[in-house]
């Protein structure tokens, strides 16, 4: 009676597997060339171009640069994470712009009104 053949595969920590090879073949079932996992082919990484910023002086310029920054994501030349952070500081310029004209708007009869002072009030935590 002959020996059985055992699985040739090489573990990560250097011990042989052991196992029963397959017939025909000189691995185990778990280590057999139909179990070796798929690579696939890794997705290019952009280039990370250098956006060109103009001064934003209004809504159109935010748009503008938005704009930029979606066809810059679209051709592959910034990273998502990094066109989000953009987006999100485009967002967060047009919300203070926003917020500011609201407050002016409510308070342009008051001479006295300080808007840097109304912002800390407005964003100030609530005391308990």
């Amino acid at each position: 009676m002959s020996a059985a053949k055992t699985c040739r595969h090489l573990m990560p920590t250097g011990r042989i597997c052991k196992s029963p090879a397959m017939r025909g073949s000189a691995y185990c079932y778990y280590h057999g060339p139909q179990t070796a996992p798929r690579r696939t082919s890794a997705k290019p990484r952009p280039v990370e171009e250098t956006l060109e910023f103009e001064p934003l002086a209004d809504e159109s310029s935010v748009a503008c640069m938005a704009n930029r920054i979606v066809h810059a994501l679209a051709e592959n030349r910034i990273s998502s994470g990094r066109a989000a952070v953009m987006l999100q500081g485009l967002q967060t310029t047009l919300a203070s712009w926003r917020m500011s004209a609201s407050d002016a708007r409510e308070n342009d009869l008051d001479p006295e009104y300080n808007l840097a002072e109304a912002l800390r009030a407005k964003l100030a935590p609530p005391d308990l």
